[in-house]
């Protein structure tokens, strides 16, 4: 439910203008902020480092399922855009938590631009759960990513 929730409030507050890939990035970095600061995730996303990304099956299940009502997926090229949907209401609200809102807005604010786009892909790679994966696995399979490691990161340097 959460998963689908924060797919329509980044969808709708970028107005249909954003990547699958940054979507998806969006999501990842939703959850690793929220092991950051409260110890636990937002959605019950098991994330992988897959293909160099962050990854998980469940959310192409969760495009699958809004695609043509509140979303639609569109593929140009190699880029596949999710815009707006026939159902998109953009009047309606998204019932999440103020406090949720802003932290979801900095996100958006800070990457939705197309200028951003490598910006956005340097930046995840460089967290703490994305550099533990590339220090200890090689291989090009599927691998869960440990979020708690950007938390114990922030720990460390708080010198708790």
């Amino acid at each position: 439910m959460m998963l689908e929730q924060l797919i329509k409030y980044f969808v709708y507050k970028t107005k249909g203008h954003i990547t699958k890939t940054q979507l998806v990035n969006f999501l990842y970095l939703a959850d690793l902020y929220t092991v950051k600061w409260t110890g636990k995730q937002l959605t019950e996303l098991n994330w992988c480092y897959y293909r160099h990304s962050p990854w998980h099956e469940d959310i192409d299940a969760a495009l699958s399922q809004m695609d043509g009502k509140e979303i639609a997926q569109e593929a140009e090229g190699r880029i596949t855009f999710i815009r707006l949907g026939i159902e998109a209401d953009l009047t309606t609200d998204i019932n999440l938590p103020l406090g949720l809102k802003l932290m979801l807005d900095n996100i958006r604010r800070e990457w939705a631009s197309a200028a951003k786009f490598e910006q956005l892909l340097d930046y995840v790679q460089n967290t703490a759960p994305m550099l533990e994966i590339r220090r200890i696995h090689k291989a090009e399979g599927k691998v869960k990513l440990n979020l708690n490691a950007e938390r114990e990161k922030l720990v460390s340097e708080l010198g708790l």
